[in-house]
């Protein structure tokens, strides 16, 4: 995976000034982030990356390179403007790997939510989300040679014809990307349920007192519901898959 990397590129390529003492604030694992939302799907000769990118993830792996806290919301305060999915289709040959276009990718995809409105890439995000857009495609380049050259940046809506946020990381929600005809003939769909684990206090069953999902509406071991709450208990186990 590239984002640790990535983000040094960017922090290296900051004014001097930027880089500050990190201030005590709520610490959220960036590879438990990506690990949630970062979908891979490999078959029939092809691969695909789809990766909802939320904000928090920019903002910790900042702080965890030594950006303050209120620097870093600084930083990719415009990316909070919007959903960001980092999208990439290759096609394996005896040649090496074929990825698709820019255009076609973005006539090809649709974001859903909940509700099920639907949502096209926007053609002109803000100049500072374009200007992240811009600095983030040779660093990858760099970073993964021809998958770098492969994945593109997509930004869509945020809130949703109410003018509601529709994919806060941090409460229920359902998020839909629809993929026409590029990974099968017809939509493929990759779904991301929200609130994020990694993101969420924990949470555990009130019954086995084991740890479970953040997302989760029923414990899987006892069938009993779960309430939004984190429950407390001490001494908790260690999560389960």
């Amino acid at each position: 995976m590239f984002y640790s990397r990535s983000l040094l590129a960017i922090l290296l390529s900051l004014p001097a000034g930027a880089l500050a003492q990190q201030t005590t604030v709520p610490e959220y694992d960036t590879q438990e982030i990506a690990k949630e939302t970062e979908q891979l799907d490999s078959h029939g000769g092809k691969m695909g990356l789809f990766w909802w990118v939320p904000v928090e993830f920019w903002e910790q792996s900042a702080m965890k390179s030594g950006v303050s806290a209120a620097r870093a919301k600084q930083l990719f305060a415009p990316l909070g403007n919007y959903n960001l999915l980092i999208v990439g289709v290759g096609h394996y040959s005896l040649n090496g790997i074929s990825w698709d276009t820019e255009p076609d990718l973005r006539k090809n995809i649709t974001l859903r939510d909940q509700a099920g409105n639907t949502y096209k890439p926007l053609e002109k995000p803000g100049d500072d989300a374009q200007g992240f857009s811009d600095m983030m495609k040779p660093i990858l380049k760099n970073i993964l040679g021809p998958m770098g050259e492969g994945v593109q940046l997509f930004f869509f809506p945020k809130k949703d014809p109410e003018g509601k946020e529709f994919a806060d990381p941090r409460r229920t929600a359902e998020l839909t990307l629809l993929v026409q005809d590029l990974m099968d003939p017809g939509v493929n769909t990759y779904v991301w349920r929200l609130p994020l684990t990694s993101l969420s206090p924990a949470k555990y069953c009130p019954v086995g007192k084991e740890r479970v999902n953040a997302n989760w509406k029923y414990c899987p071991w006892h069938g009993n519901k779960l309430v939004n709450e984190p429950a407390t208990v001490s001494a908790p186990g260690p999560a389960k898959p």
